[in-house]
């Protein structure tokens, strides 16, 4: 069957879904994702060869002729990329094997859990480096380190060497300046308006 925008955007909001309620609020994309389907032309044009699908500043773009089954797989993987964009204040220069590795672990969480597991041993044989072995690199992490140390990682790290921006700098508090006053100075302060508001008569 076709792919159509109708399908394309239900099944994006089930994989919303399912991965929220296997991995928890943690990986929710909060700004509206819009879904722009193109024939395999237009996505080399986009993209270049052997691209399925793109995403670019809240818009999935998602080639028309794929099954459903491999449809379900480029959606989750553009959903990695919109959340890792919204959390990683560095992600225009993360490496493409940490941009693209994680995109590939969250379309492997979301074939789980549509029962497409034949689909997640696809992405772990990839011989690609920049995929496979991007997507081999997290599931490393979370088998030693935990699934939060996915996360961590997708959203400080710059490279797989363990490059990070540098920390922000701290936030300085603007001083106080302390006026010291004389007890014994019963003058009227400057801000203080005399008693009986209104001004002399003349």
């Amino acid at each position: 069957m076709p792919v159509t925008r109708a399908w394309s955007e239900g099944t994006l909001a089930r994989v919303r879904t399912r991965l929220q309620g296997a991995l928890g609020e943690r990986l929710q994309v909060k700004r509206p994702l819009r879904i722009r389907l193109a024939n395999p032309a237009q996505l080399v044009s986009y993209g270049g060869d052997g691209v399925q699908g793109l995403y670019d500043d809240g818009q999935i773009t998602l080639c028309d002729v794929l099954s459903r089954r491999l449809a379900v797989a480029v959606l989750a993987h553009e959903y990695g990329h919109a959340w890792q964009d919204e959390n990683h204040p560095g992600y225009d220069r993360v490496d493409n094997s940490l941009r693209e590795g994680f995109a590939e672990w969250v379309s492997l969480q979301a074939l789980k859990r549509f029962g497409f597991g034949s689909g997640g041993d696809l992405l772990r044989s990839n011989r690609d480096p920049v995929y496979g072995g991007g997507l081999r690199w997290f599931l490393q992490v979370e088998e030693h380190f935990g699934r939060e140390a996915v996360f961590e990682q997708a959203t400080t790290w710059l490279d797989v060497n363990g490059g990070r921006l540098p920390p922000p700098p701290p936030k300085k508090e603007p001083k106080k300046k302390k006026v010291e006053r004389n007890p014994d100075d019963e003058s009227v302060p400057d801000d203080m308006p005399e008693s009986g508001g209104g001004s002399e008569p003349r």
